[in-house]
C-alpha cells in the first residue's frame, strides 16, 4: 500500500520519542510505499510565535535568547539521535543552514522591527522545517533512504492567503504525484514538513493551526 503518516509535536517531544516514531516508520516502510508528514516539535511553534510579538515590542535580546534556545535543542537532539558520524554531519550542515537562515530572517525583521503577514508566516514554517531533518536522518542511521522536505519543496502550491491559505489542488496533485512518486522509484522515504506551502511565487505560506494534518490529508 501506499500510506501517509502523520506525527504531531507530542510524539516528536523528546530524543526518546522520536526514536519511537522513526521504528514505527521503519517497521511500516518495510511493506509499505511510506510518506511521514511531521509537525514541529513540541511547543516550538509557539516559542516561535513569542519571537514574532518580541520582536513587534521591540525586545530584541529576548527574541535572540529565544532563537538560541531553539537552535541549542536541535542540535542537542541530533547528537542524541545519530551515532554515524557519516549521517551526523549532514544533519549537522542541514540544521546549520536553516537555522542560519532563521536567525537572518529574525535579526531583518528586528531591524524592520514589524512582522508582516507574510513573514509571519515564513517564520512560524521553521518548526517544521527543524523537525523533518531529525527524523529524516534518524531514518537513515536506521538503513534507511529518506529525504527530509518542505511543504514547498514536495508541491503543495497554495493561493497567497497568508496564515490561512488553501492548496491549489489541481496544481499541488501534479506537483505532489511527480516528487512522490520519484521517491518512491528510489525506495526512499519521503519526510515532509506539515503545516506550510507555498504560493505560485513561491513565498512560504501557512495553513493554521491543525495545519499537519491539513498537509497530509492533502499528501
Amino acid at each position: 500500500m501506499k500510506l501517509v503518516v502523520k506525527f504531531g509535536g507530542t510524539s516528536l517531544a523528546t530524543v526518546k520519542d522520536i526514536k519511537n516514531v522513526v521504528k514505527t516508520v521503519d517497521k511500516i516502510s518495510k511493506k509499505n510505499k511510506t510518506v511521514v508528514v511531521c509537525s514541529a516539535i513540541d511547543d516550538i511553534t509557539d516559542e516561535l510565535i513569542e519571537i514574532s510579538s518580541l520582536i513587534e515590542r521591540g525586545n530584541k535580546k529576548d527574541a535572540n535568547r529565544m532563537l538560541a534556545k531553539i537552535s541549542q535543542k536541535h542540535k542537542q537532539f541530533a547528537e542524541h539521535l545519530i551515532t554515524n558520524p557519516k549521517i551526523l554531519k549532514p544533519l549537522s550542515n542541514k540544521l546549520n543552514s536553516d537555522l542560519s537562515e532563521l536567525e537572518e530572517l529574525i535579526h531583518g525583521l528586528i531591524l524592520l522591527g514589524e512582522v508582516t503577514p507574510r513573514s509571519y508566516d515564513y517564520l512560524i514554517s521553521f518548526g517544521e522545517r527543524l523537525s523533518i531533518n531529525l527524523v529524516s536522518f534518524s531514518l537513515q542511521e536506521m538503513k534507511n533512504k529518506s529525504v527530509p522536505l518542505s511543504g514547498k519543496e514536495a508541491g503543495i502550491v497554495t493561493d497567497s492567503n497568508f496564515g490561512d491559505s488553501r492548496p491549489l489542488m489541481d496544481t499541488t496533485r501534479i506537483r505532489l504525484s511527480k516528487t512522490i512518486g520519484d521517491y518512491f522509484d528510489k525506495k526512499s522515504i519521503p519526510v515532509i514538513a506539515g503545516f506550510a506551502g507555498a504560493d505560485q511565487h513561491g513565498k512560504t505560506t501557512t495553513f493554521g493551526r491543525g495545519g499537519s494534518d491539513y498537509t497530509a490529508t492533502i499528501i
